[in-house]
């Protein structure tokens, strides 16, 4: 009898439950009915977050907290809705942000709390108005119309350049994926396997060899492949 294939052992080992009890807060853009400033009390690690979590605190004592930005620090006062040449950390609408500012944390709809530009070192750029609204420049290159209610922070996100560090070989990304809990890595074809290991397994060469569809309600140790599918292959034209 072979092992428990990957798809067992994810459902009953706690080694690929993601540690959701550690994390500090969600970090979107609240719902503000004025314009108000608010602190910088503190920059912290969220676990799971390439960027550090600002937590911030209005004059009425309203705490909510957002992706940090490059310059922003303890002690600093952002605008909300402000007026002026927007600095680093405030919260504008698009409408209110001049062409060419470089911003992040930026809502798609109205109120959402922030979707676009999240991840650390990544920013959009405002183009500028146009007919349907406010032409923003996403961090693909990608350029999208946003309703000019939308929202957005004005700065880069923080911690850029976390992943340019090399590997140099792979015993050292092994090794640090071990140390990060991240031991589903590396991943094994199941073709590459023996059939006792997996349902792909054996053949004279890496090839399923039969359908892989499988019904929604396989066992862990069969649903592998794809689940339920209603077609499966090349399109015919």
């Amino acid at each position: 009898m072979g092992k428990r294939i990957l798809a067992q052992r994810k459902g009953h080992s706690p080694l690929f439950r993601a540690l959701t009890h550690r994390s500090i807060a969600p970090a979107k853009i609240p719902e503000f009915k004025e314009p108000t400033t608010a602190t910088v009390v503190d920059l912290m690690h969220n676990p799971g977050r390439g960027a550090p979590i600002a937590r911030l605190v209005t004059p009425d004592n309203r705490e909510f907290y957002i992706n940090a930005v490059e310059g922003m620090y303890i002690g600093q006062e952002i605008t909300i809705y402000g007026s002026g040449d927007p600095k680093p950390g405030d919260i504008r609408m698009l409408k209110d942000i001049p062409p060419g500012t470089v911003i992040s944390h930026v809502e798609r709809r109205p109120g959402d709390g922030g979707k676009f530009a999240r991840s650390s070192g990544t920013y959009a750029q405002v183009i500028g108005p146009s007919e349907d609204g406010i032409e923003v420049r996403l961090p693909s290159g990608k350029s999208i119309i946003l309703n000019p209610n939308c929202r957005a922070v004005i700065g880069i996100v923080a911690g850029g350049g976390r992943i340019e560090k090399p590997f140099l070989k792979a015993g050292a990304k092994y090794k640090w994926m071990k140390a990060k809990a991240g031991k589903r890595w590396p991943r094994v074809r199941g073709v590459a396997m023996n059939p006792v290991d997996h349902p792909h397994g054996g053949g004279a060469h890496q090839h399923v060899g039969k359908p892989k569809t499988v019904p929604r309600n396989a066992p862990p140790g069969q649903k592998v492949g794809s689940f339920g599918a209603r077609r499966t292959g090349r399109r015919k034209r």
